[in-house]
């Protein structure tokens, strides 16, 4: 009988004496354009069962940290909804927060009060602008951004000798953001944009490809076309219909990214069973990211035992903290915007086809750092 006591006391000690972290989930919704052409939608829970997964594998170990992690989420195409959700839970003293929202409403946030003792995950926004021009050291990026995407697809084909382009881009905000970092890249690494196109035709071209693209795509010799082509409105009607006979890369054909189904190297096969069988669909870039937030999260927390602002951002940008996160290499934030580094995928729908940093592009420090925004960059520092 005192044997019960005594283990019931105890076990009413360690649950009392719980690490408990809270994280919230802000998701802001928004209603897209119509689609010019049949292209498969993103699944509807995109990114939150990244966070999901990582939550339910962290709590399997975590429990014999006495620790525990609970996920709180706020989904909404009203932003208004969203901040009040912050405010709210900001005020009971929690730290994080992950973020798939869109760029005005990360700076909103940022301009609270509530957000100055708040760690943010930036966990699917690849806007270039929030990674130079954002002077917030509690906002973090697990996302890729625009130009890290097209740095590492920019190197895979001028190491591949194709150094000539031909780029089409649409007529929205965010394919002239692609557009710029695809810019960019070509100045940086040494390639060159031939002549840029936009593509105007606001109708449903699926009849009418065979006439439309040969006669845009007429130019001086290019050993590639680019695409900026963000909602798939025509980039996906330019395989085999260009006037040249040219690969596709960009947003279309071989594309620069965080993750894909496609990714079996490393120990990723088992992570892709599990999204699987958890999901009950194959793991995206969206999901891979939000799930690093988390990993990143726990991470911390796993080291530090605590929660404190100061002292755990101050870790998150040490060079203590390494994230494992199946890319072969462990990953880190840089010191200077927040952004995390890591490898980026070349990959068209069926086939990894390349790793980027690629071989031969050296950097003083981190090869790493040759994907996206320099230090020198960075319009802000603190």
């Amino acid at each position: 009988m005192r044997i019960v006591i005594f283990l019931t006391l105890l076990f009413s000690f360690v649950k009392a004496n719980v690490l408990e972290v809270n994280i919230l989930y802000l998701e802001q919704k928004v209603k897209r354009p119509p689609t010019l052409s049949n292209v498969i939608e993103e699944p509807k829970d995109s990114a939150l069962k990244g966070i999901q997964l990582a939550i339910k594998d962290s709590n399997k170990s975590a429990r014999f940290l006495n620790q525990k992690y609970i996920l709180e989420k706020e989904i909404s195409y009203k932003k208004e909804d969203l901040i009040k959700k912050f405010k709210a839970w900001s005020s009971k003293k929690n730290i994080y927060v992950i973020l798939n929202v869109q760029t005005e409403l990360i700076k909103e946030l940022l301009a609270l009060s509530e957000a100055k003792n708040t760690i943010f995950l930036n966990a699917t926004n690849k806007d270039d602008n929030l990674r130079i021009n954002a002077c917030n050291k509690n906002l973090l990026h697990t996302s890729l951004s625009n130009s890290m995407e097209s740095d590492a697809l920019i190197q895979f084909l001028i190491k591949r000798n194709l150094k000539k382009w031909l780029l089409i881009k649409g007529s929205n905000e965010k394919d002239e953001l692609i557009a710029k970092s695809l810019r960019a890249s070509a100045k940086k690494f040494g390639g060159k944009i031939i002549e840029e196109k936009i593509w105007k035709l606001n109708a449903d071209i699926r009849r009418k490809a065979q006439l439309e693209i040969p006669a845009l795509t007429q130019s001086r010799d290019y050993d590639v076309v680019l695409t900026a082509d963000f909602h798939g409105d025509f980039g996906e009607y330019l395989y085999f219909n260009t006037w040249l006979p040219r690969p596709i890369a960009g947003t279309q054909g071989l594309k620069a990214q965080a993750w894909s189904h496609v990714i079996e190297q490393w120990g990723a096969a088992q992570m892709q069973n599990r999204f699987n069988k958890f999901a009950k669909r194959a793991m995206n870039s969206k999901d891979y990211s939000s799930w690093v937030a988390t990993r990143s999260i726990v991470t911390l927390i796993t080291k530090t035992k605590k929660i404190d602002f100061k002292s755990n951002l101050d870790f998150l940008y040490s060079d203590k903290f390494e994230l494992a996160a199946y890319k072969g290499r462990k990953l880190s934030f840089r010191e200077f915007n927040g952004q995390l580094r890591q490898p980026v995928s070349l990959m068209h729908p069926r086939a990894l086809v390349s790793t980027s940093p690629q071989d031969g592009f050296l950097h003083p420090t981190n090869d790493l750092d040759t994907l996206g925004i320099a230090s020198f960059q960075v319009g802000c520092k603190e």
